[in-house]
Protein backbone atom coordinates (compact mmCIF):
# COMPACT_ATOMS: atom_id res chain seq x y z
CA UNK A 1 0.00 0.00 0.00
CA UNK A 2 0.97 3.45 -0.64
CA UNK A 3 -0.77 6.45 1.48
CA UNK A 4 -0.29 10.07 -0.02
CA UNK A 5 -1.50 13.14 2.14
CA UNK A 6 -2.51 15.82 -0.18
CA UNK A 7 -3.86 17.70 2.94
CA UNK A 8 -2.87 18.07 6.39
CA UNK A 9 -4.76 20.87 7.78
CA UNK A 10 -7.80 20.94 9.97
CA UNK A 11 -10.45 23.41 10.35
CA UNK A 12 -9.87 25.62 7.75
CA UNK A 13 -7.31 26.20 4.39
CA UNK A 14 -4.12 27.75 6.01
CA UNK A 15 -1.57 29.29 3.49
CA UNK A 16 1.93 30.63 3.68
CA UNK A 17 1.58 33.60 5.33
CA UNK A 18 3.89 36.23 3.66
CA UNK A 19 5.68 37.55 6.91
CA UNK A 20 6.81 33.84 7.27
CA UNK A 21 7.50 33.25 4.13
CA UNK A 22 10.22 36.25 4.13
CA UNK A 23 11.27 35.71 7.82
CA UNK A 24 12.04 31.88 6.17
CA UNK A 25 13.75 33.24 3.10
CA UNK A 26 15.97 35.81 5.32
CA UNK A 27 16.73 32.56 7.71
CA UNK A 28 17.49 30.46 4.60
CA UNK A 29 20.10 33.20 3.58
CA UNK A 30 21.60 33.79 6.60
CA UNK A 31 22.26 29.87 7.68
CA UNK A 32 23.48 29.98 4.14
CA UNK A 33 25.82 32.49 4.27
CA UNK A 34 27.46 30.97 7.35
CA UNK A 35 27.14 27.26 6.56
CA UNK A 36 29.46 28.40 3.31
CA UNK A 37 31.77 30.25 5.38
CA UNK A 38 32.96 26.72 6.73
CA UNK A 39 32.47 24.82 3.86
CA UNK A 40 32.80 27.01 0.35
CA UNK A 41 32.32 23.50 -1.24
CA UNK A 42 28.40 22.68 -0.04
CA UNK A 43 26.05 21.96 -2.85
CA UNK A 44 23.00 23.53 -2.39
CA UNK A 45 21.10 19.98 -1.37
CA UNK A 46 23.58 19.82 1.46
CA UNK A 47 23.10 23.10 2.38
CA UNK A 48 19.37 22.38 2.52
CA UNK A 49 20.02 19.29 4.48
CA UNK A 50 21.41 21.58 7.33
CA UNK A 51 18.77 23.78 7.41
CA UNK A 52 16.50 23.88 10.46
CA UNK A 53 13.42 21.23 9.89
CA UNK A 54 11.12 24.10 10.35
CA UNK A 55 12.47 26.28 7.49
CA UNK A 56 13.44 23.61 5.36
CA UNK A 57 10.27 21.84 5.03
CA UNK A 58 6.70 23.00 4.55
CA UNK A 59 3.85 21.08 6.77
CA UNK A 60 1.06 22.83 4.40
CA UNK A 61 -2.22 24.18 4.42
CA UNK A 62 -4.45 22.58 2.72
CA UNK A 63 -7.03 20.74 4.49
CA UNK A 64 -7.96 16.46 4.64
CA UNK A 65 -7.38 14.54 1.85
CA UNK A 66 -5.37 11.49 1.34
CA UNK A 67 -5.39 8.64 -1.16
CA UNK A 68 -4.18 5.46 -0.32
CA UNK A 69 -3.27 3.51 -3.86
CA UNK A 70 -2.69 -0.30 -3.48
CA UNK A 71 -1.55 -1.78 -7.15
CA UNK A 72 -4.46 -0.31 -9.78
CA UNK A 73 -6.82 0.09 -6.69
CA UNK A 74 -7.15 3.58 -5.43
CA UNK A 75 -8.99 5.06 -2.35
CA UNK A 76 -9.87 8.56 -1.60
CA UNK A 77 -10.36 9.91 2.11
CA UNK A 78 -12.49 13.21 2.61
CA UNK A 79 -12.43 15.92 -0.05
CA UNK A 80 -10.96 18.85 1.70
CA UNK A 81 -9.20 21.53 -0.37
CA UNK A 82 -6.14 19.02 -1.19
CA UNK A 83 -8.52 17.48 -3.52
CA UNK A 84 -7.86 20.19 -5.85
CA UNK A 85 -4.24 18.93 -6.56
CA UNK A 86 -5.03 15.43 -5.94
CA UNK A 87 -7.60 15.64 -9.08
CA UNK A 88 -4.90 17.53 -11.06
CA UNK A 89 -2.56 14.60 -10.28
CA UNK A 90 -5.09 11.77 -11.28
CA UNK A 91 -6.02 14.05 -15.00
CA UNK A 92 -2.17 13.63 -15.26
CA UNK A 93 -2.38 9.73 -14.68
CA UNK A 94 -5.16 9.33 -16.90
CA UNK A 95 -7.12 7.96 -13.90
CA UNK A 96 -10.69 7.10 -15.17
CA UNK A 97 -13.96 5.46 -14.46
CA UNK A 98 -14.94 4.05 -10.90
CA UNK A 99 -13.49 6.51 -8.41
CA UNK A 100 -14.47 5.64 -4.74
CA UNK A 101 -14.36 8.17 -2.29
CA UNK A 102 -14.40 7.57 1.75
CA UNK A 103 -16.38 10.13 3.89
CA UNK A 104 -15.11 10.75 7.44
CA UNK A 105 -17.64 13.63 7.97
CA UNK A 106 -19.08 16.15 5.97
CA UNK A 107 -17.65 19.29 8.03
CA UNK A 108 -16.49 22.26 5.72
CA UNK A 109 -12.63 21.30 5.52
CA UNK A 110 -14.13 18.01 4.49
CA UNK A 111 -15.89 18.45 1.86
CA UNK A 112 -14.58 22.41 0.44
CA UNK A 113 -12.57 20.48 -2.27
CA UNK A 114 -15.10 18.46 -3.68
CA UNK A 115 -16.17 21.39 -6.39
CA UNK A 116 -12.50 21.85 -7.64
CA UNK A 117 -11.89 17.86 -7.94
CA UNK A 118 -11.81 18.38 -11.76
CA UNK A 119 -12.40 14.22 -12.31
CA UNK A 120 -15.97 14.74 -11.01
CA UNK A 121 -16.61 16.81 -14.35
CA UNK A 122 -15.58 14.03 -16.83
CA UNK A 123 -18.09 12.51 -18.80
CA UNK A 124 -17.57 8.77 -17.70
CA UNK A 125 -16.30 8.62 -14.63
CA UNK A 126 -18.34 7.24 -11.79
CA UNK A 127 -17.68 8.91 -8.24
CA UNK A 128 -18.90 6.21 -5.66
CA UNK A 129 -19.12 7.95 -2.08
CA UNK A 130 -19.41 5.99 0.57
CA UNK A 131 -20.12 6.91 4.47
CA UNK A 132 -22.44 6.73 7.21
CA UNK A 133 -24.49 9.61 6.27
CA UNK A 134 -27.55 9.01 5.44
CA UNK A 135 -28.93 12.21 3.47
CA UNK A 136 -24.73 12.41 2.78
CA UNK A 137 -25.84 13.73 -1.11
CA UNK A 138 -28.62 16.04 -0.06
CA UNK A 139 -24.94 18.04 2.30
CA UNK A 140 -22.85 18.01 -0.91
CA UNK A 141 -26.07 19.39 -3.22
CA UNK A 142 -26.49 22.37 -0.64
CA UNK A 143 -22.98 22.86 -0.42
CA UNK A 144 -23.52 23.48 -4.48
CA UNK A 145 -26.55 25.63 -4.33
CA UNK A 146 -26.35 28.72 -5.98
CA UNK A 147 -25.69 30.78 -3.25
CA UNK A 148 -22.91 29.17 -2.64
CA UNK A 149 -21.07 27.76 -5.36
CA UNK A 150 -22.16 28.63 -9.56
CA UNK A 151 -22.58 25.35 -10.71
CA UNK A 152 -25.07 22.63 -9.34
CA UNK A 153 -23.77 18.98 -8.52
CA UNK A 154 -25.60 18.01 -11.47
CA UNK A 155 -24.12 20.25 -13.67
CA UNK A 156 -21.24 17.91 -12.62
CA UNK A 157 -20.42 15.36 -15.83
CA UNK A 158 -19.49 12.51 -13.92
CA UNK A 159 -21.86 9.97 -12.42
CA UNK A 160 -22.30 9.88 -8.80
CA UNK A 161 -23.39 7.18 -6.29
CA UNK A 162 -24.09 7.54 -2.46
CA UNK A 163 -23.19 4.39 -0.49
CA UNK A 164 -24.45 4.21 3.04
CA UNK A 165 -23.48 1.98 6.02
CA UNK A 166 -24.21 1.90 9.67
CA UNK A 167 -20.90 1.98 11.92
CA UNK A 168 -18.87 -1.09 12.59
CA UNK A 169 -19.88 -2.49 8.92
CA UNK A 170 -17.74 -3.75 7.08
CA UNK A 171 -17.49 -4.12 3.32
CA UNK A 172 -15.17 -4.70 0.24
CA UNK A 173 -13.70 -2.12 -2.78
CA UNK A 174 -12.23 -4.10 -5.35
CA UNK A 175 -9.42 -6.44 -3.33
CA UNK A 176 -9.61 -4.07 -0.24
CA UNK A 177 -11.74 -5.07 2.70
CA UNK A 178 -13.07 -1.80 4.33
CA UNK A 179 -13.72 -1.95 8.47
CA UNK A 180 -15.47 1.23 9.69
CA UNK A 181 -15.47 2.24 13.62
CA UNK A 182 -17.31 5.72 15.12
CA UNK A 183 -15.27 8.57 16.66
CA UNK A 184 -16.00 10.67 19.33
CA UNK A 185 -17.04 14.40 17.15
CA UNK A 186 -19.80 16.67 17.24
CA UNK A 187 -21.57 15.83 14.59
CA UNK A 188 -20.33 12.39 14.24
CA UNK A 189 -17.50 10.64 12.72
CA UNK A 190 -16.11 7.67 10.75
CA UNK A 191 -12.68 6.10 10.83
CA UNK A 192 -11.77 3.56 7.90
CA UNK A 193 -9.45 0.22 8.41
CA UNK A 194 -8.49 -0.89 5.35
CA UNK A 195 -6.91 -4.44 4.81
CA UNK A 196 -4.97 -6.42 2.22
CA UNK A 197 -3.14 -9.42 2.98
CA UNK A 198 -1.17 -9.08 5.79
CA UNK A 199 -1.35 -5.18 5.63
CA UNK A 200 -3.10 -2.30 7.43
CA UNK A 201 -4.19 0.66 7.33
CA UNK A 202 -6.47 3.64 9.73
CA UNK A 203 -7.41 6.41 9.27
CA UNK A 204 -9.01 8.17 12.26
CA UNK A 205 -9.03 12.23 11.59
CA UNK A 206 -11.59 14.40 13.87
CA UNK A 207 -12.13 12.51 16.85
CA UNK A 208 -11.63 13.53 20.25
CA UNK A 209 -9.75 11.06 22.95
CA UNK A 210 -9.96 12.92 26.30
CA UNK A 211 -11.96 13.31 29.58
CA UNK A 212 -11.89 11.00 32.77
CA UNK A 213 -13.22 7.75 31.30
CA UNK A 214 -10.38 7.96 28.38
CA UNK A 215 -8.88 4.53 29.59
CA UNK A 216 -11.91 3.03 28.92
CA UNK A 217 -12.82 4.68 25.42
CA UNK A 218 -9.42 3.66 24.37
CA UNK A 219 -10.23 0.01 25.80
CA UNK A 220 -13.39 -0.31 23.72
CA UNK A 221 -11.83 1.16 20.53
CA UNK A 222 -8.85 -1.56 20.21
CA UNK A 223 -10.51 -4.49 18.21
CA UNK A 224 -10.84 -1.73 15.30
CA UNK A 225 -7.40 -0.32 15.90
CA UNK A 226 -4.86 -3.30 17.43
CA UNK A 227 -2.05 -3.71 15.40
CA UNK A 228 -2.41 -1.59 12.42
CA UNK A 229 0.66 -0.88 10.47
CA UNK A 230 -0.18 2.44 9.91
CA UNK A 231 -2.48 5.38 11.72
CA UNK A 232 -3.24 8.61 10.40
CA UNK A 233 -5.11 9.83 13.92
CA UNK A 234 -6.55 13.64 14.27
CA UNK A 235 -3.65 15.16 17.07
CA UNK A 236 -4.67 19.29 16.71
CA UNK A 237 -3.98 19.98 20.08
CA UNK A 238 -1.50 20.55 22.53
CA UNK A 239 -2.32 19.01 25.52
CA UNK A 240 -3.63 22.66 27.14
CA UNK A 241 -5.58 23.34 24.18
CA UNK A 242 -7.27 19.88 24.30
CA UNK A 243 -8.25 21.27 28.03
CA UNK A 244 -9.54 24.34 26.91
CA UNK A 245 -11.41 22.91 23.91
CA UNK A 246 -13.32 20.56 25.37
CA UNK A 247 -16.08 18.77 22.91
CA UNK A 248 -14.73 20.54 20.11
CA UNK A 249 -13.88 17.29 19.10
CA UNK A 250 -9.86 16.63 18.57
CA UNK A 251 -7.46 15.13 20.19
CA UNK A 252 -3.50 15.99 21.69
CA UNK A 253 -0.50 14.78 20.39
CA UNK A 254 0.25 13.59 23.57
CA UNK A 255 -2.81 11.49 24.01
CA UNK A 256 -2.64 10.43 19.90
CA UNK A 257 0.68 8.65 21.09
CA UNK A 258 -1.09 6.44 24.43
CA UNK A 259 -3.93 5.68 22.04
CA UNK A 260 -1.42 4.19 19.40
CA UNK A 261 0.82 2.10 22.17
CA UNK A 262 -2.06 0.83 23.66
CA UNK A 263 -3.39 -0.32 20.59
CA UNK A 264 0.20 -1.66 19.31
CA UNK A 265 -0.18 0.39 16.53
CA UNK A 266 3.19 0.15 14.51
CA UNK A 267 2.92 3.21 12.56
CA UNK A 268 1.33 6.88 13.83
CA UNK A 269 0.83 9.81 11.52
CA UNK A 270 -0.11 12.88 13.40
CA UNK A 271 -2.42 14.73 11.35
CA UNK A 272 -5.54 17.95 10.99
CA UNK A 273 -3.21 20.38 11.83
CA UNK A 274 -4.33 23.53 14.11
CA UNK A 275 -4.43 25.98 11.72
CA UNK A 276 -3.50 29.12 14.50
CA UNK A 277 -0.28 27.37 14.68
CA UNK A 278 3.15 27.48 12.33
CA UNK A 279 4.98 25.10 11.18
CA UNK A 280 7.36 25.72 14.21
CA UNK A 281 4.63 25.55 16.78
CA UNK A 282 4.08 22.47 15.79
CA UNK A 283 7.14 20.92 14.72
CA UNK A 284 7.79 21.91 18.85
CA UNK A 285 4.87 20.24 19.80
CA UNK A 286 6.10 16.97 17.86
CA UNK A 287 9.68 17.24 19.72
CA UNK A 288 7.40 17.33 22.66
CA UNK A 289 5.22 13.96 21.86
CA UNK A 290 8.48 12.39 20.75
CA UNK A 291 10.56 12.76 23.78
CA UNK A 292 7.35 11.66 25.25
CA UNK A 293 7.25 8.71 23.47
CA UNK A 294 10.71 8.05 24.00
CA UNK A 295 10.24 8.50 27.75
CA UNK A 296 7.56 6.51 28.15
CA UNK A 297 7.04 3.68 25.48
CA UNK A 298 11.26 3.37 24.26
CA UNK A 299 11.11 1.49 20.49
CA UNK A 300 7.19 0.67 20.80
CA UNK A 301 6.11 3.43 17.98
CA UNK A 302 7.18 5.16 15.18
CA UNK A 303 6.05 8.71 15.01
CA UNK A 304 5.39 10.69 11.92
CA UNK A 305 4.21 14.64 11.35
CA UNK A 306 1.71 14.50 8.44
CA UNK A 307 3.37 16.91 5.49
CA UNK A 308 1.48 17.99 2.75
CA UNK A 309 2.75 15.94 -0.24
CA UNK A 310 4.54 13.46 2.02
CA UNK A 311 4.38 9.65 0.57
CA UNK A 312 4.30 6.38 3.22
CA UNK A 313 4.75 2.78 2.15
CA UNK A 314 2.98 0.45 4.08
Amino acid sequence: MQVKLWGVRGSVPSPLDPRDYRSRINSVIEKTRDLLKKNPSLSADEIREKLPAHIRDLIGGETTCVELREGSEQLIFDMGTGARRLGYDMMARGVTGDIHILMTHTHWDHIQGWPFFIPAYIPGNQIHFHSSIKDCEQRFRTQQIFDFFPLALDQMMSKRDFHSYEPGDSFKIGSLKIKTESLIHPGNSTAYRVEKGKKSFIFATDTEFFGPDLEEIVKRKAPFFKGADCLIMDAQYSVKESEQKIGWGHTSMIVAVDCAVAWKVKRLVLTHHEPAHDDLTTMRMLEEAQAYLDERYAGKLELILAREGDTIEI
